[in-house]
């Protein structure tokens, strides 16, 4: 793989990365609080906590790596690491397997929509592909 210098990699990549950090560290953020963290919601509705109550812990497990190797794939990304590839696909695994439980299996979208999963989902996918082809255009080293 050809070396590129800083100049070549373009602005709108550094730009998408830092977003991508910010987007994960939300996203670890809302991890810690949905295992009770930052402490117990007490917003939460009868019938959404009877549904947050009801996942399993290979989905919480599914939910703590995507949501930690989204992070460090993304600072990856953003220190133009290969390694930000291989991490971001693996996030975007366990991610599709949390969002496709909770679209199909857990019953949760009648009280939490269906915004966060595709939201999530696109994103990840996205990160994923990022990453592959910044590795083939030589922005990672």
């Amino acid at each position: 793989m050809e070396k590129v210098s800083r100049a070549s990699v373009p602005g709108w990549f550094r730009a998408v990365a830092l977003l991508a950090v910010l987007w994960n560290a939300f996203g670890v953020a809302m991890y810690l609080s949905s295992v009770g963290v930052f402490g117990d919601a007490t917003d939460l509705s009868d019938a959404q906590r009877a549904a947050a109550e009801s996942i399993p812990g290979w989905i919480t497990g599914a939910f703590a790596i995507g949501t930690f190797a989204g992070l460090i794939g993304s600072l990856g990304l953003l220190l133009r690491k290969a390694w930000a590839q291989p991490v971001l696909i693996v996030s975007m695994i366990a991610l599709l397997v949390l969002e496709g439980w909770i679209l199909f299996f857990s019953g949760a979208v009648e009280h939490f929509g269906l915004a966060v999963p595709i939201m999530v989902s696109a994103g990840a996918i996205l990160l994923a592909w990022l990453a592959t082809h910044a590795g083939k255009r030589g922005w990672l080293s």
